[in-house]
Formats: structure tokens, sequence, C-alpha cells
């Protein structure tokens, strides 16, 4: 069946925010704990909500007050770091351009969403959005990606998920949707997504290899 729908990841999959992200977690782990983490340590939370992380690797910290100093952080640090990655927005537009419906499905919030969209000149490239706030589960729980899929009214063989973390690839999964994990970002654990019983449907390399799955 032809991949009408076509659902985003955005943090490490559209936009390389992977940069000011390990910079905003090492000056939080600086803050809270006196040293910073291993980066390998860090990328392998990609994906997963805020809150979530810090109950994990900051558990003696408020978690409101640290997810306050991460989000401060990072606004005020993130100008001239954040970046569509190559080949990106011309895979939106061709997919725009052959009539399918275009989504994103994050764990951030609309708010720092739609900031970052503006910024980068791509909210004419997507139809619809779904946030952390819009969800009461989070990937890998399908929630986000059935939530998208009813805004667009699409059955879940009509679609597939992009992304670039095993919560991606999960959330698909348990969705019913194809999975492709891009390889354009950072370093991925594959051992740790089969341990949780993941394996995406596809892998690519370069954004314009979508076309050829689609």
């Amino acid at each position: 069946m032809k991949k009408r729908y076509i659902i985003f990841d955005f943090d490490g999959t559209i936009a390389n925010t992977n940069d000011i992200i390990l910079e905003s977690w090492q000056a939080t782990f600086r803050n809270y704990l006196g040293h910073e983490l291993p980066v390998r340590d860090i990328e392998a939370t990609f994906g997963e909500t805020l809150r979530h992380t810090i109950s994990c690797l900051i558990p003696d910290a408020e978690i409101e007050e640290v997810v306050d100093y991460y989000r401060k952080y990072q606004e005020e640090h993130n100008a001239g770091k954040v970046y569509v990655f190559p080949g990106v927005r011309e895979l939106m537009d061709e997919l725009r351009a052959r009539g399918c419906k275009v989504g994103i499905a994050t764990s951030r919030t609309r708010h720092s969403l739609t900031n970052y969209m503006r910024d980068l000149g791509i909210e004419d490239c997507v139809d619809e959005i779904i946030s952390v706030e819009d969800v009461s589960k989070h990937k890998p729980d399908p929630e986000s990606v059935t939530a998208i899929l009813e805004k667009f009214g699409a059955e879940p063989g009509a679609a597939i998920m992009i992304g670039d973390t095993k919560y991606d690839v999960g959330c698909a999964q348990n969705a019913g949707v194809d999975s492709v994990l891009v390889g354009w970002s950072h370093y991925v654990d594959m051992d740790s997504m089969a341990a949780d019983g993941y394996a995406p449907t596809h892998q690519i390399a370069t954004p314009s290899e979508l076309l050829d799955l689609i």
C-alpha cells in the first residue's frame, strides 16, 4: 500500500537539535550533580520526556525546578545551533508535492516546537502536530501516532513513521505503523532497541531514500 501519511519525529530527525540538547543536559548535570555525564548516556535518553530523564538521572532534585533550568538554558543558548538536516526540507516539499500529508509527533512542547519550526522556516511543510501536551502516554506508547492518525482520518497501513530513536520505532510498532530509523543523526544502540523488542521496518542513510519506500 502506498504510504500517504508521513509522520516525523522532530528532534534528531527533521532538525539537528542534538548539540544544544547535549549542551543543555551537561549544563544541567553540572548544576545539579556537580559533573557531566558521558555523551552516549545522554544520547540513550533521546526521545524520552524531560521529566522521565530527570527522574532517572537526577532523582534527588525537584523535577519541575530542573525542567525550568534545562528549558531556560536551552532557550538562552540555542541561537545558531539548530538547523534542518540537509535534504530534509527538500524531502518534505517533495512529499507535499506528491499529495502526501505530513505530520510531526514529538515529545517536545508545542510552544517550543512551533518556535523552532517558525525560526527554521518549515511551518508550511507540516499538516498536523502532536506534541507532549496532546497525549497522556508518551513514546514508545502508540498514543502520539494513533492521535495523529485520527487527525488525518488515516489507517495505520497507509502511514509511515520516521525517527531517530528506539522510542520512535517502538511507538510506530505499537501503533501498527511501518517505521524508518534515520542514519543522519546520532549513534543508536541497536542492541538496546532489540532488547526492548523493537526493530525498524526500514533504515535509511539519507532523506531522499524515503521516497523509494513510500
